[in-house]
C-alpha cells in the first residue's frame, strides 16, 4: 500500500512540473533602471554604471560618475549580494515556496579590455599581455551554505562603444531551499595582478535576473517527506537483494557450465561400465586400460571408439560360439591355428606315399579349410553403425546422453568413412529440356522514355514534404548553435 501512494504522489508532482509556471525578475544588481550609458555598445540592452552605490569594490578606480566605468588595478573586484525573497517577478511576488520550487540567475555583463599593446582597440595606458575578466554567480539558502555557482575567465579583446564585449553566465538549482544569491566581478591586469595602476579591464554595464520555475510549487508536507525517503530505503534495501541473488545465479550457473563436461564424460564411462558388466565380458584387463586413458586423457574419441569396440567384440564372441556350435570344433586361436598347418603339412606328405590313407587326409584337409574361413570370417566382420545404435537404446534410457552418445559415434563413423555421405547426393529432379529451338522474341522499345527515379522523386509531395522537414531541422539546429555561442559569448 506504501509503493503505490508513493507511486501516486510521483505522478502528482510530474503532473504539477509539467504545468509549472515561471516568473522573471528586474535586474537585482545595484545600478538597476541606469539605462545605457555612453561607453557602451549602441544595442547593448543591460543597465550601464553610473555610481558605485551599494557595490563593494576591492583594487577598483571609481570612474563611474566621470566616464560610466569601474576600472580594475592589478586584481580587482566588484561585488554585491541580496536576498531571494519578497520580490517582484511579474506579478508575483517571490515566496520561500515559489523559490522551492527551483530558481535560475542570468547574469550579463558588459566590458572593455583594451589597455594592453597588442588590443585591436587600443586605448589609455598600454601594458604587455593581455588582461582577462570573469563573473561569479552563486545561489544560497538561508544560512549562507552554496547551493550552486558559475564562473568563467575570459579574455576576448575589446575597446569601447561598439567594441565592448558583452557575455552571459546562468546557473540553476532545481531543488528546495535558494533564499539569497551572491555577484562578484573580477579583472585581472594582464601585465601584473598585482599592481596598483588602473591599467586593468573595466566593467562598462552589469544585469542580474532571476527566474522562478515554478511559481505554484507546493511543498510536500513533512511526514510525506519522511515516508519517501523511508520506502527509498526499503527499495534500495531489496534491489540490493535481488542483486545478490542474481549474482549468486550467474555464478552457480558459470560453476555448472564449468564442471558439464567431466560429467558428461563421467556418465559416458559409466554406462560403458554397465555395458561391459551385464555382458561379461572376458578381456577385463583391456577395459580396464581404456577406462585409464580415457581420465587421464579425458577426450571424446576414446569413450566413442570403446564402445565400438566392446559391442564389435561381443558381436564377434556370439559369432564364434555360433559356428562352433554347428561345426562341432573347439575354438582356436588364429596362431594356433597356423602352428597345427604348419606341423600337419609333413604328415600329409607321408601320408601321401600311402595309397590307403588318401581320403582320411583330404577329409582332414577339408576340416582345416573350412575351420580357417571361418577364422577368417570372423576376422573381417564388423559391427555395423546400425547395431551400435541399437544397443544404445538398449542401453542407455536417459534421452540427453542417448542423444548426444550417438551423436558421437556417428560423427566418428563419418571420420573414418564407414558413412558415406555422398551416397546421399542425389538430386531431387533429374535436369530434362522441355523447350527446344525457340524463337527469341524481344522488344527493345523504352516505354518512359524521359522518365528516371530522380525526376519521379522530385515532383513526390511526399519527397518534397521529407525534405523541407529536414531543411528546417538542419536550420533549427543551426540557429540553436548560434544561441549557445551568444549565450556563452
Amino acid at each position: 500500500m506504501r509503493y503505490i501512494v508513493l507511486i501516486n504522489l510521483l505522478m502528482m508532482l510530474i503532473h504539477t512540473t509539467s504545468l509549472a509556471e515561471t516568473a522573471t525578475t528586474g535586474n537585482l544588481l545595484p545600478n538597476a533602471g541606469t539605462g545605457q550609458t555612453s561607453v557602451q555598445h549602441s544595442n547593448s540592452t543591460i543597465d550601464g554604471i553610473t555610481n558605485s552605490n551599494n557595490w563593494t569594490l576591492n583594487n577598483i578606480t571609481d570612474y563611474s560618475s566621470n566616464y560610466n566605468e569601474l576600472e580594475a588595478q592589478g586584481t580587482g573586484t566588484v561585488s554585491t549580494n541580496g536576498s531571494l525573497l519578497n520580490i517582484s517577478a511579474g506579478d508575483h511576488t517571490t515566496t520561500e515556496d515559489s523559490l522551492d520550487g527551483g530558481v535560475t540567475l542570468t547574469s550579463k555583463t558588459e566590458v572593455q579590455n583594451c589597455e594592453w599593446v597588442g588590443s585591436s582597440h587600443q586605448c589609455g595606458q598600454a601594458t604587455n599581455g593581455r588582461d582577462t575578466y570573469s563573473t561569479t554567480v552563486t545561489i544560497l539558502d538561508e544560512n549562507d551554505t552554496e547551493l550552486a555557482t558559475v564562473t568563467q575567465n575570459r579574455n576576448t579583446d575589446s575597446g569601447y562603444n561598439n567594441n565592448t564585449f558583452t557575455y552571459t553566465d546562468t546557473v540553476s538549482h532545481t531543488g528546495e531551499g535558494a533564499r539569497k544569491w551572491q555577484w562578484k566581478w573580477e579583472g585581472v591586469d594582464g601585465n601584473n595582478s598585482n599592481s596598483t595602476a588602473a591599467v586593468g579591464p573595466n566593467l562598462l554595464g552589469a544585469e542580474l535576473k532571476a527566474t522562478l520555475l515554478d511559481i505554484l510549487y507546493s511543498p510536500l508536507p513533512v511526514e510525506i517527506k519522511t515516508e519517501i525517503t523511508e520506502i527509498f530505503q526499503e527499495l534500495s534495501t531489496e534491489f540490493d537483494k535481488i542483486e545478490e541473488i542474481i549474482e549468486e545465479f550467474f555464478i552457480e550457473e558459470e560453476i555448472a557450465i564449468e564442471e558439464a563436461p567431466i560429467v558428461m564424460e563421467e556418465s559416458i564411462m559409466t554406462v560403458m561400465m554397465e555395458i561391459k558388466e551385464e555382458e561379461n565380458f572376458e578381456e577385463e584387463p583391456i577395459f580396464e586400460e581404456t577406462v585409464m586413458l580415457i581420465e587421464e586423457e579425458k577426450e571424446e574419441e576414446e569413450p566413442v571408439m570403446q564402445v565400438v569396440s566392446m559391442l564389435t567384440e561381443e558381436k564377434e564372441e556370439k559369432e564364434e560360439l555360433d559356428n562352433s556350435a554347428e561345426e562341432g570344433i573347439i575354438e582356436v586361436s588364429e596362431k594356433e591355428s597356423e602352428e597345427k598347418e604348419k606341423n600337419e603339412q609333413p604328415e600329409e606328405v607321408k601320408e601321401d606315399e600311402s595309397n590307403g590313407e588318401t581320403t582320411e587326409t583330404a577329409n582332414a584337409s577339408e576340416k582345416n579349410n573350412t575351420k580357417q574361413k571361418n577364422i577368417q570370417s570372423k576376422e573381417t566382420k564388423t559391427v555395423s553403425h546400425t547395431d551400435i545404435l541399437n544397443k544404445i537404446d538398449e542401453k542407455i534410457k536417459d534421452i540427453g546422453k542417448n542423444l548426444e552418445l550417438k551423436n558421437l559415434i556417428t560423427l566418428k563413423a563419418m571420420s573414418e568413412n564407414d558413412i558415406l555421405l555422398s551416397t546421399y547426393n542425389v538430386p531431387f529432379y533429374q535436369p530434362k529440356t522441355i523447350y527446344v529451338d525457340q524463337i527469341n522474341i524481344t522488344d527493345d522499345r523504352k516505354i518512359y522514355n524521359n522518365i528516371n527515379l530522380n525526376s519521379y522523386i522530385k515532383d513526390d509531395p511526399i519527397a518534397i514534404r521529407a525534405n523541407k522537414i529536414n531543411e528546417l531541422k538542419i536550420e533549427r539546429q543551426q540557429l540553436l548553435i548560434q544561441l549557445e555561442v551568444l549565450k556563452n559569448g
